[in-house]
């Protein structure tokens, strides 16, 4: 039976839908079970002794015995210089997340009798073309030629708003995570779909909708006029209270609105409507290319200020001995000096009265002497 897959690529989680066609229409998107005991798998991937990769929760319970040949987070590293090592082998990041994803594939392919359509993986909303650009081809050399990467703030647009509607229309997702809240602001103009425009990162739980309500506000957007506030990730951050101006679109499974609106976005781009004429501005449509395509500018990395280490002055009796440190060597230089002055004046006064003694003259024999005569024989 004919499908298209979604899979919502998370840092911790990763979750997938596919969406089966009956005849001229689509069924609604289901969740694919992927984990042990629920429908996500961890985003995780494991080297075992013969050099496969393990992925998703089988990977994690591998990984617990071994931790170093354990590697997560692995797509959000796309686009880094150095390798990711695991098990001290190189791989780079967007291999290891082709891998990642070749797995999802297969496991929708068993459940579904076949492969899918159409593709569409979610990706951060910061990246820009040069990481979509890495993965994308990193994925076309896998054979996946009919894939589409989208920031996951627009997957979850289309699981509440799939068709925006003639005009110009403007929403916000709310992203629930481990590290706060991502809100998005999203708009859709004409024939193209939802385009992220503006986000803010790290926001507390409970400012969520006001945080929307003000970027809506920058843009000079009145927050009746949105066409909706989306609710999703996880944990689960269940129904906002108090009546507000616009619509709020909360799931029964926040964790799995990414990959249901993946799903959707995906059944689109198989048989898109009349009126779409272009893909939105910030997803990547995956050709058949003879010849991949040379790879974007590397974006420039930031400036890096060094600031030197200060350390911390001394106290008590270091600091004295730091502040007397000069003196005791100008001294200890002042005494060895005076003791070698002393010592060449002490050996020049032992030496100075004493005459250099005269060799003794020879004794004279009695030979020798004038006054005497040779006296007989035996005598000189």
């Amino acid at each position: 039976m004919p499908h298209v897959l979604g899979i919502d690529l998370g840092a911790a989680r990763t979750h997938a839908a596919l969406r089966r066609r009956q005849g001229d229409r689509w069924d609604d998107p289901e969740p694919l079970w992927l984990g042990d005991n629920s429908p996500a798998t961890a985003s995780a991937l494991f080297l075992d002794d013969e050099g496969y990769l393990l992925t998703g929760d089988a990977a994690a319970h591998a990984g617990a015995a071994a931790p170093s040949r354990l590697i997560t987070g692995f797509h959000r590293r796309i686009g880094d210089d150095v390798p990711a090592f695991v098990g001290g082998e190189p791989f780079t990041p967007e291999s290891l997340t082709t891998v990642f994803v070749e797995g999802i594939v297969d496991v929708a392919a068993s459940q579904a009798g076949g492969a899918a359509r159409h593709l569409v993986i979610t990706h951060p909303g910061d990246w820009g073309g040069y990481r979509r650009e890495l993965l994308r081809r990193s994925l076309g050399e896998s054979g996946f030629t009919a894939a589409t990467l989208v920031p996951s703030a627009v997957a979850a647009l289309y699981a509440h708003l799939p068709d925006p509607g003639p005009g110009d229309r403007t929403a916000a997702v709310c992203e629930f995570g481990p590290d706060g809240v991502t809100v998005t602001l999203a708009t859709a103009t004409g024939a193209s779909g939802w385009v992220s425009r503006t986000s803010v990162e790290g926001v507390a739980p409970g400012s969520a909708i006001s945080t929307a309500f003000g970027l809506a506000q920058t843009a000079n957007i009145p927050p009746d006029s949105l066409a909706g506030v989306v609710f999703c990730g996880g944990p689960g951050p269940g129904a906002p209270s108090g009546r507000l101006p616009c619509p709020v679109f909360v799931g029964p499974q926040p964790a799995l609105t990414a990959a249901v609106g993946a799903a959707v976005f995906a059944s689109q781009r198989t048989s898109p409507l009349a009126r779409r004429e272009a893909p939105a501005a910030e997803t990547t449509l995956l050709p058949r290319l003879d010849r991949a395509p040379e790879l974007p500018e590397r974006p420039e990395r930031p400036p890096v200020e060094i600031t030197p280490f200060t350390l911390p002055e001394p106290e008590g009796t270091a600091k004295l001995l730091r502040r007397w440190r000069p003196l005791a060597a100008a001294a200890a230089v002042l005494a060895i000096s005076s003791s070698i002055l002393v010592a060449v004046l002490t050996s020049h006064e032992a030496t100075a009265g004493k005459e250099p003694a005269s060799p003794r003259p020879p004794a004279l024999s009695s030979c020798a002497h004038p006054a005497s005569a040779p006296s007989g024989e035996g005598h000189c």
